[in-house]
């Protein structure tokens, strides 16, 4: 694995000669007004790059500035199954500050669609993976979602007067109708909002000694069209993350 992440590298090191401050993780291309934000885009899809191509993996780098930083957005499906060859990529580029950006539903009764959430914990109800087990080894996280990054991003919420929610994610492997007993379970264990697998991404980050920072936009059900749904609420976030970059370091 670390001889074909070093042809990875040098790959992209061929095409990109500055170190992304920040990679940011987007599933599939719902959030096309926070691309267009970038500046200078480079393209490199999944399939260009050797390890990628190697495992038939879908998706792409795109790198650039934002606020003069430089970043990179993942651009992936959402139910790619092996996703951590991207995470481990990044951390091999030298990037040590991750940043996902996710759209879910909200089972919180004080939750309203359209609110902005930051994560700050989550539950995991996906199968355990033995390639996690691999990855983690012995390792034991005790802080998945960085508390300074959080504070940053609720200072700027409340230096632009945004109303923005704070709360725990929990995972399902897929999205699928769940009957008002399961939603009501979900809430007694301390969950606020449910979605897909995004916390795999989280482990592994983790585990590499990234800085991971999670923020949402909630919506009320995801077998609808949130992306839709949600789209007033989408320039609050590109604010919150356009001021998070600029100022986290």
């Amino acid at each position: 694995m670390s001889i074909i992440l070093e042809k990875s590298k040098k790959y992209i090191h061929k095409i990109i000669k500055e170190k992304p401050d920040f990679g940011i993780f987007l599933l599939e291309n719902q959030f096309n007004n926070i691309i267009n934000v970038i500046e200078n885009p480079i393209c490199i899809s999944y399939e260009e790059i050797p390890i990628f191509h190697e495992n038939n993996l879908y998706g792409k780098f795109l790198f650039g500035k934002i606020e003069g930083k430089n970043i990179v957005f993942l651009i992936e499906p959402v139910f790619e199954e092996n996703r951590k060859n991207s995470v481990f990529l990044c951390k091999k580029i030298g990037i040590d500050k991750l940043i996902q950006i996710n759209i879910c539903a909200g089972i919180n009764s004080n939750y309203k669609m359209g609110d902005v959430m930051l994560v700050k914990d989550h539950i995991n109800f996906l199968p355990e993976s033995f390639d996690i087990k691999k990855i983690i080894k012995n390792n034991f996280i005790t802080e998945l979602y960085d508390q300074k990054m959080l504070e940053i991003a609720e200072n700027i919420a409340m230096n632009h007067n945004i109303i923005i929610q704070k709360g725990v994610y929990v995972a399902f492997p897929y999205p699928n109708y769940k009957t008002c007993a399961e939603y009501a379970m979900i809430r007694s264990m301390g969950g606020d909002c449910v979605g897909i697998n995004i916390l795999t991404d989280v482990i592994i980050a983790r585990s590499v000694n990234m800085r991971v920072f999670s923020i949402i936009i909630i919506t009320n059900n995801l077998l609808l069209n949130p992306f839709s749904e949600t789209e007033k609420s989408m320039h609050l976030l590109i604010l919150i993350v356009k001021e998070f970059i600029k100022i986290c370091s």
